[in-house]
C-alpha cells in the first residue's frame, strides 16, 4: 500500500501504523485496518482476476468458487500489516500468533551442519514470512525484485527493524545475476545461513512437468543455489489461519541424490510440489495469482517433455 504514496506520506503512514500497534489492543487495531485493507483488495481484484485464476487450479487444490472469490477480492492485504512492525513480532503478544509445523525437518538439516535454501511459493501472506521466521529465531534472507527507488530509504529502514541487524532481510534478484560463485554465495548467506527463494516466478531458467491435471512451470534458481552452496533444499510456506494468526510449514527436505550437477529438476519439482500440496490443500483460497499463473493447461503437456527452456 505504501508503494502508491509519496515518500512523505509513506513515512507518515508507516510511523502512524507503528504508533497504533503499540497503543491499541490488537482486536481494535485489526478492526480499524479492515476498511483500507478491503479497499486495497478491491482495487487489485482486476489484476488478480479471481474468476480466471480459479480455473487454473488443479482439481485437488480447487476451493469452493465463492470462498476463493471472497478471499481474493476482500481478504488478502489485511494479513500483510504485521510487516510494518517487524521488530514487534518477537514480543509475546505477537509470537503466540504464529506457530510452526515441521520444525523437525529444519532441525535435522541443522544437525547435518549445512546451510538451507527454502523453496517458497506466492501463497498466503508470503510478504511477511521473512519477518516471522526471524522473529522465531530462524534467521533468513529472502530474494526479491527491486522496489520503487523513491521509497528505498523507507524500505531499508523497515528491513533494519527485523533482527539481527548484521543479516539482511532481502537480497535483490539483480545481486544474484550472474549466479554467484561458491565463496560469494556463502558470504551472501552470512551468519544466518538460510536463503528463501520463490520457485513459481517466471524469470531465469525454467522447467515444466506434469502435475495432476495441469503442467507446472518452475524456476530452477532455488535448486541451483542449493547445489552451489551444498545446502539443504526445504519447502516452506505460510498461511493465515485466523485474523492475524499464522502457521509456517516446513516440508520434507529434498533428497540429496536429486541435487546433482545439474540438479535433477524432473525429480526435484515433483518432490517440492508433493510437499507443497500437503499444505496448500488446507488453505487453497490463499493461492496468489502469481502461483496460479505457473499452472498451465493440459493442452500444453508437450512442453513438459522439454528438459529446460531459457
Amino acid at each position: 500500500m505504501l508503494s502508491r504514496l509519496t515518500p512523505a506520506a509513506a513515512w507518515t503512514a508507516f510511523f502512524f501504523l507503528r504508533w497504533c500497534e503499540r497503543l491499541l489492543p490488537l482486536s481494535v487495531l485489526s478492526l480499524l485496518l479492515w476498511p483500507p485493507a478491503l479497499l486495497w483488495d478491491l482495487l487489485h481484484a482486476r489484476q488478480r482476476n479471481p474468476f480466471l485464476s480459479w480455473r487454473a487450479f488443479p482439481k485437488s487444490w480447487q476451493p469452493p468458487h465463492w470462498r476463493f472469490l471472497l478471499r481474493q477480492s476482500l481478504g488478502l492485504f489485511h494479513a500483510q500489516f504485521p510487516s510494518f512492525w517487524p521488530d514487534r513480532l518477537s514480543t509475546t503478544r505477537w509470537l503466540e500468533r504464529c506457530r510452526i509445523e515441521g520444525r523437525n525437518n529444519l532441525v535435522e538439516a541443522a544437525a547435518r551442519n549445512r546451510p538451507v535454501v527454502f523453496a517458497c511459493l506466492h501463497f498466503g501472506p508470503f510478504e511477511v514470512i521473512p519477518y516471522w521466521l526471524r522473529a522465531h529465531g530462524i534467521v533468513t534472507t529472502s530474494v526479491r525484485t527491486p522496489g520503487r527507488k523513491s521509497l528505498k530509504r523507507l524500505a531499508d529502514y523497515q528491513y533494519s527493524l527485523s533482527p539481527p541487524a548484521d543479516v539482511p532481510v532481502f537480497l535483490l534478484t539483480t545481486d544474484m545475476i550472474p549466479m554467484p560463485r561458491v565463496a560469494h554465495f556463502r558470504k551472501i548467506l552470512g551468519p544466518g545461513g538460510r536463503l528463501l527463494v520463490m520457485v513459481d516466478v517466471d524469470r531465469g531458467p525454467q522447467v515444466t512437468f506434469p502435475f495432476q491435471d495441469r503442467v507446472f512451470r518452475m524456476a530452477t534458481g532455488a535448486a541451483q543455489l542449493a547445489l552451489l552452496g551444498d545446502a539443504e533444499l526445504i519447502p516452506c510456506l505460510i498461511a493465515e489461519t485466523g485474523v492475524w494468526r499464522f502457521v509456517i510449514h516446513f516440508g520434507v527436505p529434498t533428497p540429496r541424490q536429486y541435487l546433482t550437477n545439474p540438479p535433477n529438476m524432473q525429480a526435484i519439482g515433483p518432490h517440492l510440489l508433493a510437499e507443497f500440496s500437503k499444505f496448500v490443500t488446507q488453505y487453497s483460497t490463499q493461492c496468489k495469482y502469481r502461483l496460479l499463473r505457473a499452472m498451465l493447461p493440459t493442452a500444453m503437456a508437450e512442453i513438459a517433455k522439454q528438459p529446460e527452456s531459457h
